[in-house]
C-alpha cells in the first residue's frame, strides 16, 4: 500500500516528537544531578546533626579524645546526662585540641595538631558546624594547646602564630580569619616575647591579647598602648561580658609559688586589684553573666581540710577543689574542672563537672570543655 506525503510527514513528526520526549527525559532524569553538582535548587542536601534539632536550653559542648580524633559531643543543661555525639575531628593521637564555641552556638574553632613532632607539633584552626556536622580547615600554622577567639558577629575566628620557625625565637602573630577560610590578615606583630594569648573582644570588637615577656604581663589591643598587669607571669585571663575587664591569675614567687586572683579595668585607669577579700590561692577565672562578677577557684584552706569551692552549694564534708571554666550565658550553669586532692600541689585527680541548681553532672571519658551553645 503506498504511503501518501501526508502521512509520510506525520511519521517524521512523531519521530521527531519521540526523541524531543527521549531528551526531554534524559534532560528531567539527570537535572537533580547537575543542580546538586552546582549548588542548584532543592535537591541538595545538607546534612543535619542531632543538635540541629535538639530543644531550647544551653548546651555544654565538651570533647574526649580517641586515637587520632577529637570526639565532640554536646551536653544539654537541663538533662546532662544525656550526651548527643556531633563529630569526630582528626588530630594527632596524643594531642587533644583546644577550641572555643562561637557567640552564636552554632560552630566551634579547634586548633587542632595536624603534624610535626612531639617537641615541635603544627596545628591548624578547624572550624566545625554544630548543626551539620561538616569541619573545614581555615588557618594552618597556628599555636599549639591555644584556644582561637572568635569574633562578636560570628563570621571570623582570632588566633596565635608561632612564626619563630621561620624567624628567630619569640615572634608571634594574631592573625584573623574569616570562618570561611577567607580574608586572612595578621592584626599585631609581637618580638621578645615568651607567648601571646587572645583573650577576647573589648566593648568596641577590638581583640584583647595577654603578652608575657621579660618585664612581666600585659593586655595589647590593635592601636592602643599595651596595658601593664603584673611584673609577674600570669595565666587563665578572662574578659567580663561588657568586655572592659579583665580577670587572670597572679603568678607570685615572693615566699614559694603562689596564684593570687586580680581584675584589672582594660582602660588602664587603676593598677591591677586583689579580687579577693581573703589572701589565698586560686586558680581558673570565670565571670557570671547573671551578677557580672568573676568566679575562682580557691585551694583548700585550713589544717582540717576544709574546702572552699567555686560555688556555694557544697555542704560540709565535701573534698576536692574546683577549678571555673566558663558559666553559661544565664548564670544558671558552671562548667568546672572538679580535683579530687587537698590542694594544688596534691591535686589528685580531675573530671569535667558541670554544676547547676540540680547539683552536679560529670561524663565518663570526656576531659575538655569548649564552651556554651544557646538554642
Amino acid at each position: 500500500m503506498a504511503v501518501s506525503s501526508r502521512t509520510m510527514g506525520r511519521h517524521r513528526d512523531y519521530s521527531r516528537l519521540f526523541i524531543f520526549l527521549g531528551l526531554l527525559a534524559g534532560i528531567v532524569a539527570v537535572a537533580p544531578i547537575v543542580a546538586a553538582v552546582m549548588g542548584i535548587g532543592s535537591s541538595v542536601t545538607i546534612p543535619k546533626t542531632a543538635f540541629a534539632s535538639a530543644p531550647a536550653g544551653e548546651y555544654a559542648v565538651i570533647t574526649r579524645s580517641e586515637g587520632a580524633a577529637d570526639v565532640v559531643a554536646v551536653a544539654w543543661l537541663n538533662n546532662p546526662g544525656a550526651v548527643t555525639e556531633i563529630a569526630r575531628v582528626p588530630r594527632v593521637e596524643g594531642f587533644p585540641s583546644a577550641g572555643a564555641v562561637s557567640p552564636d552556638g552554632k560552630f566551634v574553632a579547634l586548633t587542632s595538631v595536624e603534624g610535626g613532632t612531639a617537641s615541635n607539633p603544627v596545628a591548624s584552626i578547624m572550624v566545625l558546624s554544630l548543626e551539620s556536622g561538616v569541619i573545614t580547615r581555615v588557618a594552618t600554622d597556628a599555636q599549639p594547646g591555644e584556644a582561637p577567639v572568635w569574633s562578636p558577629d560570628s563570621s571570623a575566628v582570632t588566633f596565635a602564630r608561632d612564626v619563630s620557625r621561620a624567624e628567630s625565637a619569640g615572634v608571634f602573630s594574631i592573625a584573623r580569619v574569616g570562618r570561611d577560610g577567607e580574608d586572612e590578615s595578621t592584626v599585631q606583630e609581637f618580638r621578645s616575647v615568651f607567648g601571646v594569648y587572645p583573650v577576647g573582644n573589648d566593648v568596641s570588637g577590638r581583640v584583647v591579647t595577654a603578652v608575657l615577656d621579660g618585664k612581666g604581663s600585659w593586655l595589647y589591643r590593635p592601636g592602643l598602648d599595651p596595658v601593664a598587669i603584673s611584673t609577674n607571669l600570669t595565666r587563665d585571663w578572662e574578659l567580663s561580658p561588657d568586655g572592659r575587664t579583665v580577670a587572670f591569675i597572679e603568678v607570685t614567687t615572693v615566699a614559694g609559688v603562689g596564684y593570687r586572683a586580680r581584675t584589672v579595668s582594660l582602660d588602664g585607669s587603676a593598677a591591677a586589684a586583689q579580687a579577693l577579700e581573703a589572701d589565698v590561692s586560686a586558680l581558673g577565672t570565670a565571670w557570671n553573666p547573671a551578677t557580672s562578677a568573676p568566679a575562682f577557684g580557691l585551694e583548700p584552706v585550713g589544717a582540717d581540710g576544709v574546702t572552699v569551692q567555686a560555688l556555694s552549694a557544697e555542704g560540709p564534708g565535701a573534698s576536692g577543689f574546683d577549678v571555673p571554666l566558663q558559666y553559661s550565658a544565664s548564670g544558671d550553669g558552671l562548667a568546672v574542672t572538679h580535683w579530687s586532692g587537698r590542694s594544688f600541689q596534691e591535686s589528685g585527680t580531675p573530671e569535667l563537672q558541670l554544676i547547676s541548681a540540680a547539683g552536679r553532672s560529670s561524663f565518663e571519658g570526656y576531659t575538655r570543655f569548649l564552651g556554651w551553645s544557646v538554642r
